[in-house]
């Protein structure tokens, strides 16, 4: 059987230090892609909130066009191990909040996996 294991994380500086770690445990074909989370998503539905966000990103010199990274990747059973110790050897400790949240999903096939 196989994992899709996603990790979620708003320090979009450790991605590659988090993708050289899954390298390093011998996983291959990670994929990292832009992503936005709820609650940032539903502030065009309060404005004052929104204006809020902008500012405090603007003064704290976030670039507003990456709120967070996904990254996933395709692994062996055996392997979902070594993925969540190279990643939690980067992040840290994931139950501390907005640190980011990594899950697993069994996958029912895949095309193109060596």
């Amino acid at each position: 059987m196989m994992q899709a294991v996603f990790l979620v994380i708003k320090q979009t500086e450790l991605v590659d230090s988090i993708m050289e770690a899954l390298a390093e445990a011998g996983i291959r074909g990670g994929t990292a892609i832009d992503s936005v989370g709820m609650a940032r998503s539903i502030t065009h539905l309060n404005q004052n909130v929104a204006m809020v966000q902008l500012l405090r990103g603007i003064l704290n010199g976030e670039d507003e066009s990456h709120k967070s990274k996904t990254i996933f990747v395709i692994v062996k059973d055996e392997e979902v191990e070594a993925v969540k110790k190279a990643v939690l050897g980067v992040t840290g400790d994931l139950s501390k909040p907005n640190a980011g949240i990594m899950f697993g999903l069994p996958v029912s096939f895949v095309e193109g996996f060596s």
